[in-house]
């Protein structure tokens, strides 16, 4: 009998349970639908489209050709407020309720929205969707000067397409050092050197806690020392939060999203091996909580990789073919003007632990340091030159470990 799947969610997590249901269960009815009106896009490369480095239809193409060749029904623009788990339906802002037989959550994650004096005003941006793209691309003029609070991932990739278009950039974070929850100290201090370098202002230990209406449609900014600037943008990026899960403005929900199943806050959804929230219905990618390998307990892992790899197991397991999820590790790759970092597990070395020891690695044109607990591989850092091609073999030494016993 051809069954019915429903997908609400249309990044790395559902487009991969698509495609693992079009191979698994091509018979079926397979159907996504997105509250954005856009074709599904790698929200990864929205940077690389604010620097112009791709064209709007290369950012669109990936979902579009997945769509085409997989048969799959694709429904954009469309808000989904509440799930009834008993009849598993969906019910849409429209008023409309699709049944299905089984049903993946993968909504993701909503950036964590400003809330000081101010926030609401036109220039003030975070970076999650295409739409926010656009957003930010109309104030991006050379020469101008921008704000960036928050010095994580997302805020560096950021200021780095600013600084490539010719905008300079001021940095914000509230704490000492950049970049401290994928890297150590040292990391962070080359990190840091190599914005410095590429004349990004850091202002750490400092925040912005105010904003007002600039002449030339700009923004006065207040600093938490008490500084005031001016600048043509403001870029708020100090991360994702999930939420019940649809309780950001874009999804309209009132909190109470499944009906008689209570769902959880910031912590995600949290699923079994299968990724099954409860019968039928399962969850992956941000909104998902799932065995974390190295805290060994459930947790988010937001990661574009690990929301595939969670996508493709939940739809495997929608279609009747049994994959089990046995965790995922955090493992972060990137780049700051040139530089590669990789980082995976833990960071530093847990506080009052003498069975825990840090190795220093380094070659003449780069650096690393491997955690361990007694002579077991826990975590590490790399950072420039050869010392990346490592990575591979000490994650998977790291999974390995991990893996044992389970």
């Amino acid at each position: 009998m051809r069954r019915r799947h429903l997908i609400i969610g249309a990044g790395n997590a559902g487009i991969s349970a698509a495609r693992a249901l079009a191979r698994f269960a091509p018979e079926d009815a397979i159907n996504i639908i997105s509250h954005e009106p856009w074709p599904p896009y790698c929200r990864c490369l929205l940077t690389y489209y604010l620097e112009g480095v791709i064209k709007k239809e290369s950012l669109f193409s990936w979902g579009e050709k997945i769509i085409a060749e997989n048969r799959l029904n694709f429904q954009s623009g469309r808000t989904a407020i509440k799930v009834d788990p008993q009849n598993r339906s969906v019910l849409f802002a429209d008023g409309d309720s699709i049944s299905a037989d089984t049903i993946l959550i993968a909504t993701g994650g909503e950036p964590k929205k400003p809330d000081f004096p101010g926030a609401e005003l036109p220039g003030i941006f975070t970076l999650r969707n295409f739409n926010d793209a656009l957003g930010m691309q109309k104030s991006m003029q050379s020469g101008g000067l921008w704000a960036v609070a928050g010095a994580g991932l997302v805020s560096l990739k950021t200021l780095a397409a600013l600084r490539r278009k010719g905008i300079e950039v001021e940095l914000f974070a509230t704490s000492e050092r950049i970049l401290s929850q994928v890297l150590d100290r040292a990391g962070s201090e080359l990190a840091a050197a190599r914005l410095t370098a590429n004349r990004v202002t850091l202002n750490l230990q400092e925040e912005i806690v105010r904003a007002a209406p600039a002449a030339k449609q700009k923004l006065l900014l207040t600093t938490s020392k008490g500084r005031e600037m001016v600048v043509d943008g403001l870029l708020y990026g100090k991360g994702v939060e999930t939420l019940s899960p649809m309780v950001a403005d874009n999804w309209g929900a009132d909190g109470n999203f499944f009906d008689g199943v209570p769902a959880a806050a910031g912590d995600g959804l949290e699923v079994d091996r299968s990724l099954a929230f409860t019968e039928d219905i399962y969850a992956a990618g941000d909104i998902a909580s799932a065995y974390d390998l190295i805290a060994q307990k459930s947790g988010r892992i937001p990661l574009w990789p690990t929301a595939g790899e969670q996508g493709f197991i939940a739809g495997c397991n929608m279609a009747g073919r049994q994959r089990l999820y046995y965790g995922g590790i955090s493992c972060n790759s990137f780049s700051i003007f040139g530089l590669d970092f990789i980082s995976a597990g833990f960071k530093e070395l847990p506080p009052d632990n003498n069975e825990w020891r840090r190795e220093s690695i380094a070659t003449a044109d780069s650096s690393g340091t491997l955690i361990f607990h007694q002579e077991t591989l826990k975590g590490f850092i790399l950072a420039g030159g050869k010392i990346i091609r490592k990575a591979g073999p000490l994650l998977a030494e790291i999974k390995r470990n991990c893996l044992t016993g389970l």
